[in-house]
């Protein structure tokens, strides 16, 4: 019966790119447009303002003060102006816990004709939490953070069609930006393509996830990433959808799902003595659907996760199922000395391009897709019975629990991979 459900939802997400299946609770489903199941965050204790229609949500956000709460009620709000946030210690949420239930839209991620609508949320103050509810459809960033900004904080947010970046933290120089954001239990992903048209000089295709320049202590957990797939005649084909550099450091990715992401996680891009330094990724999942490069693709592309001159950075238990379209699962470049990558299961290299010192171990990488669950969709829980990787080695100090936040070992040694696998699962 498992393997029949799992063929019907394969086809069902060939044929039409959406799946019903809720497989990872609090973590990620696979259907284009879901929310993911976050606890409700906090209610309010501060000053709070409620509303109910576009224009008592901008005379909110144009007369606001600090330590306030905006809750938004149900239903679509057509923006007509960037929502600026200059005051400290505000949250905007929508009302209840369904991201859906409150949509924020712009004119449209390719319209040129943007009047001055460019970001949906723009946060120059600390504190600033976003928080159950969607927003899309803007020609640049869905939510721009300026380099004074201190530790934003978005929560259950789906994010979607972005004409550039969809969280975007801008920097003062190098290793001078935005510290301690927290992204968690948030969506991004494009529903019908990434953009079609060159926003404003920066060349097809130029988007990414969440985008940190010189930022120190950021933790993008629990989120799930889809469809940052750009086509083969765009001007930048290898974008992440976790990017982390310029001078930033200290940044933990952990326990997202990426689903047909042309790279998945890179900290460092350029080298400059250091691009990132430190930080951890771990437990993530990334998955490919056989076939979405090229040739062409195929045989200019690198790896899902990189680590560009990014010394001291570990990669650790994630689970990656390129199904044939990269080079490499995993790739070192310049400097990463003091780096390690161990405990991972891929079906594709570990490469270091420079040669430089980094540590490997316990790694698998000739991994097949009916090892997994669900692999299609994004579901990369290994099967009851498949051996491979299961109670393999004691636990990495980094690594304490899995995808699921679980502890782990589950038994007596630990499972490689983002998943530690029990009976209790099935």
């Amino acid at each position: 019966m498992p393997a029949t459900r799992n063929l019907l939802v394969a086809i069902l997400f060939l044929i039409t790119g959406v799946s019903s299946v809720s497989w990872m609770p609090g973590v990620a489903n696979a259907q284009t447009g879901e929310c993911i199941n976050a606890p409700i965050y906090p209610e309010p204790q501060n000053r709070t303002i409620n509303v109910g229609s576009i224009d008592e949500l901008n005379s909110a956000i144009a007369n606001l003060q600090p330590n306030t709460t905006i809750v938004i009620r149900p239903g679509r709000y057509v923006l007509t102006r960037t929502l600026g946030i200059e005051a400290d210690n505000v949250t905007i949420r929508g009302s209840g816990n369904d991201c859906n239930a409150v949509v924020l839209l712009g004119r449209g991620m390719d319209e040129a004709r943007h009047r001055g609508l460019t970001n949906g949320i723009w946060i120059s103050a600390e504190n600033t939490t976003i928080a159950h509810l969607s927003i899309g459809e803007v020609y640049f960033h869905t939510i721009q953070i300026n380099a004074d900004a201190v530790a934003p904080h978005i929560y259950n947010v789906r994010m979607f069609n972005s004409g550039q970046q969809f969280v975007k933290s801008n920097p003062i120089e190098f290793g001078v930006g935005v510290d301690n954001g927290i992204v968690e239990y948030s969506v991004m992903e494009y529903t019908d393509g990434t953009p079609k048209t060159n926003h404003d000089g920066a060349g097809l295709g130029y988007t990414n996830g969440v985008d940190v320049h010189a930022g120190t202590g950021w933790r993008i957990s629990n989120n799930r990433f889809t469809n940052f797939h750009t086509p083969d005649d765009s001007d930048h084909l290898w974008n992440a959808a976790v990017l982390v550099w310029n001078g930033a450091s200290d940044t933990i990715t952990e326990n997202n799902v990426f689903i047909n992401v042309d790279r998945a996680v890179a900290y460092g891009l350029d080298e400059r003595g250091y691009d990132h330094k430190g930080g951890v990724i771990r437990n993530n999942m990334v998955t490919m659907l056989p076939n979405l490069y090229s040739g062409y693709r195929k045989k200019s592309s690198d790896a899902v996760i990189s680590i560009l001159d990014s010394p001291n950075t570990k990669v650790l238990h994630n689970t990656i199922l390129t199904n044939g379209n990269t080079n490499f699962a995993i790739e070192l470049r310049f400097d990463t000395s003091g780096a390690e990558v161990s405990n991972n299961i891929t079906d594709a290299p570990i490469s270091h391009r420079d040669r430089r010192y980094f540590g490997e171990r316990n790694n698998i990488t000739n991994a097949q897709p009916e090892w997994f669950e669900s692999p299609l969709i994004g579901n990369l829980r290994l099967r009851p019975s498949v051996p491979h990787g299961k109670d393999q080695i004691r636990a990495h100090r980094y690594a304490a629990k899995d995808i699921d936040r679980r502890d782990r070992p589950v038994g007596r040694k630990v499972d490689l991979g983002a998943h530690e696998y029990i009976e209790a699962d099935q």
